[in-house]
């Protein structure tokens, strides 16, 4: 099944079989005994020959719009090189179809991008995935409560998503104004207020000539997020219920009330009846923004996500680095399905993308996986991978098929 070519000292041909003569189009009678660089200029055999060098299943090119596999050696006697011998495997097909494959990936992908753009553009919760009842719940409740203006309160641990959920429920109120985040737990307790409410011109040493408008006033008419509500420092917890109250502010340094009118989203990982026990937190604002609460799950009590979660993410940190990733070993899926992932879905996504930056081929194995994922898990379980994996994967794969064929209603085309 493969062409085979021999040349001898002087570089002439000397055998030429039929698979030679159907992948090159030259007669067997027209080429023996005639210079084998007179039909081509690419040649292999000949460096063999001339370089005493075994080429095992080698790409070559030999001429325009002809890919094989190349076999070739030197052959000798008594240590003297009289001639070389190759066979080739014809793999035109094959490159053109590779070809192919690559284009109509990338088109696909193209498409997928579009795609996701109009859906995101027409169902601001398109990228918030998952098909577990916990986060299928969450994500009803916010749809139904994005169409009213009453607070928000989003509880869940670092890491499950409540910013995409708060940006989620702004876009879907289509309220006109804008949506300002406040990260409560990362501006200095000095310059709380001043970044909230804003300041007067020359209402302290070193403030802007001209005043400033706070974060607060900025939202006007829009969402206001307060992310990490549960480290405000406490003086300004009377002066934010004030204000939502009486939707007036007053700027560092001013007596002029300033109007203001937006909605609120309060978003927190602490235990915030804890925080007012100890006095930490007040009641009245407690209840103040505590009118529908919509719990976030961890990612470790939704591990039936994950492998959507995963595709998903992979196909994006795949175009953002230009990597072409076709396959993934079954043994990683496992460790990830297992791992607790105390940093939930932030921790997941940045470890998903180490692991395709780090990548040197096609295929995704646990290779470039971080150092904690050989050590002892959470809550006392072992490392996934100290546990028999192939049975892992096998039982993880058929409780999967088996819940989507359930919600399939047993139709396998649908699952």
């Amino acid at each position: 099944s493969e062409a085979v070519c021999m040349i001898d000292g002087e570089n002439r041909v000397v055998a030429w079989n039929h698979r030679a003569e159907s992948l090159y189009g030259i007669a067997r009678d027209e080429i023996l005994q005639q210079p084998i660089n007179r039909y081509f200029s690419n040649l292999r055999i000949r460096e063999v020959m001339e370089k005493r060098q075994i080429v095992n299943e080698e790409y070559h090119a030999p001429c325009p719009d002809t890919h094989v596999l190349i076999n070739a050696r030197p052959i000798s006697r008594n240590g003297r090189i009289f001639g070389a011998i190759s066979a080739e495997r014809n793999i035109t097909e094959l490159v053109h179809l590779n070809r192919q494959l690559t284009q109509k990936n990338q088109e696909m992908q193209t498409l997928k991008q579009t795609l996701t753009e109009i859906h995101t553009r027409t169902d601001p919760f398109f990228s918030i995935h998952g098909r577990g009842d916990a986060i299928r719940n969450a994500i009803n409740m916010a749809r139904r409560v994005a169409r009213t203006s009453v607070p928000v309160l989003l509880r869940g641990e670092s890491g499950t998503g409540k910013e995409l959920f708060a940006r989620a429920i702004h876009e879907a109120s289509q309220v006109p104004g804008p949506y300002v985040a406040i990260n409560c737990g990362a501006i200095p307790g000095n310059l709380f207020e001043s970044e909230l409410f804003g300041y007067e011109p020359g209402a302290f040493t070193g403030a802007e000539r001209k005043g400033r408008v706070g974060l607060l006033e900025k939202a006007n008419g829009g969402t206001v997020l307060l992310d990490e509500v549960g480290d405000m420092p406490r003086e300004m917890l009377v002066k934010l219920l004030r204000t939502l109250q009486e939707k007036t502010l007053y700027r560092v340094g001013g007596n002029t009330p300033v109007g203001v009118d937006f909605r609120v989203i309060a978003a927190t990982n602490r235990n915030l009846e804890e925080l007012i026990r100890c006095g930490d937190f007040r009641e009245d604002l407690y209840y103040r923004l505590n009118v529908v609460t919509i719990a976030l799950p961890p990612l470790r009590e939704r591990a039936d996500d994950i492998p959507e979660l995963f595709h998903r993410s992979l196909q994006y940190f795949c175009a953002l680095h230009d990597k072409n990733i076709v396959r993934t070993e079954s043994t990683l899926m496992a460790v990830l399905l297992r791992y607790p992932w105390p940093g939930n879905i932030r921790e997941f996504l940045n470890v998903l993308e180490r692991l395709v930056i780090l990548s040197e081929s096609e295929i995704l194995d646990m290779r470039d996986l971080p150092p904690q994922f050989r050590e002892t898990g959470g809550n006392g379980a072992s490392s996934p991978v100290n546990q028999p994996l192939q049975n892992a994967t096998a039982d993880l794969e058929r409780d999967l098929i088996v819940k989507v064929l359930t919600e399939a209603a047993g139709n396998r085309a649908v699952a």
